[in-house]
């Protein structure tokens, strides 16, 4: 095999695995809110007003993805935008990006996730982060649907 081919398998074999080794760990619902039921078949997402995010609640957003990160020190942060619902929930939209298990940055993941709590002490509860394929187009569709990019 000549330099070229072997250079062109190995990038290849490189992609693959950071497609399929994500800098982030799958996502659930911490409990309570993994106890509370899914919203009915076809109940559609209302945009919201956009809405500046305070110092509290950015630190909150970056405190709540890092929990998700493989290597959480590696995070860093690319565009973050929150709306507000007509209920008062804020949704927040962004971009994280992350060391994988081999230690390589895979790139930027869309997060989006619900801002809960008070003002005073805001949490933030991450519904998903996706990277490619079809997560990325469901956390896309719910950031652009909730009037977010």
């Amino acid at each position: 095999m000549s330099p070229k081919a072997s250079a062109l398998a190995l990038l290849g074999l490189l992609a693959g695995c950071l497609q399929s080794d994500p800098a982030y760990l799958p996502v659930s619902l911490p409990p309570p809110y993994s106890t509370w039921p899914d919203a009915p078949q076809g109940t559609p997402i209302e945009p919201g007003m956009p809405v500046k995010l305070d110092p509290r609640q950015q630190e909150a957003v970056v405190a709540a993805v890092s929990k998700w990160m493989k290597d959480p020190p590696s995070a860093s942060f690319g565009t973050m935008a929150g709306v507000k619902g007509r209920q008062g929930h804020i949704v927040v939209c962004g971009e994280v990006d992350g060391r994988n298990s081999a230690g390589a940055y895979t790139g930027m993941a869309r997060f989006v996730g619900v801002m809960m709590g008070r003002p005073q002490a805001p949490e933030f509860v991450v519904v998903s982060i996706a990277q490619t394929g079809r997560e990325r187009t469901e956390v896309e569709g719910i950031c652009q649907k909730s009037g977010i990019f």
